[in-house]
């Protein structure tokens, strides 16, 4: 082989080591550290410190020692600080996914339907939202989570991407479609976005300043009888936001209200 040969088979398998070394990598079952245990323990333990202290204050030392493994433990998993970072972001969209799965079901086949009554569009928003202000207002997810998750939302960075891709833009494209429908106009206008998150923001309220939101209104927790008014009071903001009609006192659900008062088309 000439020189030059050979410095090129040398160059390609410095190549190969680089990209390999930037692959995450999972050992056999029973291998390093029992693998996916500890690169578990490991993404819980960084969400905890992104969390408190924000990505450039963490340190992988930190994130290591929180978990209880060796830097080099870290670093067989995750090849830099923005890999452990990246992983915790997929790590929440995973799980976000498994949450907004039955929503976005029962809306995508609801909206197949073309021939739907006003009446049972607002009868499945009205479902959402009540999903939701389980989700949302009783508390399931690790503070930590939260915390790593508003940070994005305050100062997005790259990992804020996979987020929105998998949970949050899905989610409001869906709800967007199901508000089109209501208030007639295309799911991806500005006004049908604007009006959708204009309809969430009230529960985000309860998920954000929870502890706020319980000391103004002298509340131990949002459990029974005052998630269910939590619910009721959500509801009356979204027929607001989306400029629908109040429901009737038989029941019957209105339609949507114009700047002069009356439904649209009649």
């Amino acid at each position: 082989m000439t020189n030059h040969g050979a410095k090129r088979q040398v160059g390609k398998r410095k190549v190969a080591q680089r990209e390999a070394a930037q692959r995450p990598r999972r050992p056999a079952s029973g291998g390093y550290a029992r693998g996916e245990e500890t690169r578990l323990r490991i993404i819980t333990a960084a969400l905890e410190v992104f969390g408190a202290l924000g990505f450039e204050e963490a340190s992988t030392r930190v994130i290591a020692d929180r978990a209880g493994v060796n830097l080099a433990a870290l670093h067989y998993y995750f090849a830099s600080k923005d890999g452990v970072y990246r992983a915790c972001a997929e790590h929440i969209a995973a799980y976000g996914e498994q949450m907004i799965g039955p929503f976005v079901t029962q809306i995508e086949a609801t909206l197949a339907n073309p021939r739907l009554t006003r009446g049972r569009l607002r009868a499945l928003l009205r479902d959402i939202l009540d999903g939701f202000a389980d989700r949302l207002v009783s508390p399931h997810d690790p503070p930590s989570w939260v915390t790593f998750v508003l940070r994005e939302q305050m100062s997005p960075t790259a990992a804020y991407a996979v987020l929105n891709e998998r949970v949050a833009g899905r989610l409001i494209g869906v709800v967007a479609g199901l508000v089109g429908r209501l208030i007639d106009r295309p799911a991806d206008a500005e006004e049908t976005i604007l009006r959708t998150l204009a309809m969430f923001g009230p529960l985000m309220v309860f998920r954000r300043a929870r502890g706020a939101a319980l000391l103004a209104l002298g509340w131990p927790d949002f459990a029974g009888d005052r998630l269910t008014l939590i619910k009721a009071v959500q509801w009356d903001q979204a027929v607001g936001a989306l400029g629908l009609r109040p429901d009737s006192a038989d029941g019957a659900p209105g339609g949507r209200r114009t700047p002069g008062g009356r439904p649209p088309g009649r």
